[in-house]
Formats: structure tokens, C-alpha cells, sequence
């Protein structure tokens, strides 16, 4: 799992899993701003901006507090 967020900064946190589907490996995204309508569900949209997610695109977080 991968904690992310989207370069728009409207778009809220996301996680990244790196499931098996069908015959290949691919990032599955899901909604982890828990103000959002969307929040828990998988989503191949930015909530904020509306952009495609792709792993390539997308900041990495941390999950870690100090």
C-alpha cells in the first residue's frame, strides 16, 4: 500500500495497491479523504480535478508522524 496524493492539491490523500487483475499487475486507487464523498472507494479519477490517476503522476506521501 502507498499513501498518495495528486500534483492539484485539491484532490485530497489517496492509497495505492498493486493488485493482480486479470492477467497483469496494476495500481488500483481508493479515496482516503475521509471529507469526500468518495472516501473508502476505489476511484480512477482525482476527486478534486478530475484527472486519471496514474501511479507516474502522483506524489508520494508519508505515513510515518514525527
Amino acid at each position: 500500500m502507498a499513501s498518495l496524493a495528486c500534483p492539484c492539491a485539491r484532490g485530497g490523500n489517496l492509497w495505492g495497491e498493486f493488485w493482480w487483475v486479470g492477467r497483469e499487475y496494476k495500481w488500483v486507487f481508493f479515496d482516503d479523504d475521509n471529507t469526500s464523498e468518495t472516501y473508502a472507494e476505489q476511484v480512477t479519477h482525482c476527486p478534486g480535478c478530475s484527472r486519471p490517476l496514474d501511479r507516474k503522476t502522483l506524489k508520494a506521501t508519508t505515513a510515518f508522524v514525527r
